[in-house]
């Protein structure tokens, strides 16, 4: 008998893909970008909300285990340094210098439990520096410092109030005392800074005038 005819293999379709066009190359490229930049941003807050409540790199003072408010930190002389740094800047009218004295854009964004901290710091800052501007106009051009007093207006904030992750102490109403010359003698003046809260048992000013 012969040998059975056996039909020809059909040849299998390549498995081959086709390039995908130009455009969908360039949109899948953007895609990947911003997938890879929200998940580098969520990891940053992420860790920075974790360092936060963990403690890690926040000084014991102001850290958020804390259960009940430490001893009031007394003013020291690094304090009263950026007092009189303050007054030199209102009398040069010189706001970065007056600055020596406002609480660090560092710690500022520790300390506030909000996605954007430089925004609210920079109207802060320009708010300081309005004050700055205004006072100039306001103090004698020969004062000359004498004193910083803590107002007895003093209140330990908890971690959650005023949208804070971490606690500091906080004093409203304190009297920065200068003298001037008047008639010949040397007289005392005061003028309000508003507000001064404690990062790492130091004063800083938030609030130099009333808030707007």
């Amino acid at each position: 008998m012969s040998a059975p005819h056996r039909a020809a293999p059909r040849s299998l379709p390549s498995l081959r893909q086709r390039p995908l066009p130009r455009s969908w190359r360039a949109h899948s490229a953007v895609f990947c970008a911003l997938a890879l930049t929200l998940l580098v941003a969520g990891l940053v807050g992420w860790s920075r909300e974790g360092h936060a409540q963990r403690g890690d790199d926040v000084p014991a003072h102001n850290s958020p285990r804390l259960r009940e408010a430490p001893p009031l930190p007394p003013l020291a002389e690094a304090d009263l340094e950026r007092a009189r740094t303050l007054l030199r800047g209102i009398l040069a009218d010189d706001p970065e210098l007056a600055a020596t004295a406002y609480l660090p854009r560092a710690a500022f964004a520790q300390i506030k439990g909000v996605t954007n901290p430089d925004t609210i710091y920079n109207r802060l800052m320009r708010e300081f520096h309005a004050d700055v501007h205004a006072l100039h106009a306001e103090v004698p051009a020969d004062a000359r410092f004498e004193r910083l007093e803590l107002s007895r207006r003093r209140s330990w904030v908890v971690v959650r109030e005023e949208a804070n992750r971490l606690p500091y102490w906080s004093a409203r109403r304190n009297q920065l005392t200068y003298s001037t010359e008047v008639n010949g003698q040397r007289v005392e003046r005061a003028l309000e800074v508003r507000t001064l809260i404690t990062w790492d048992d130091a004063w800083y000013i938030t609030h130099l005038r009333e808030f707007h």
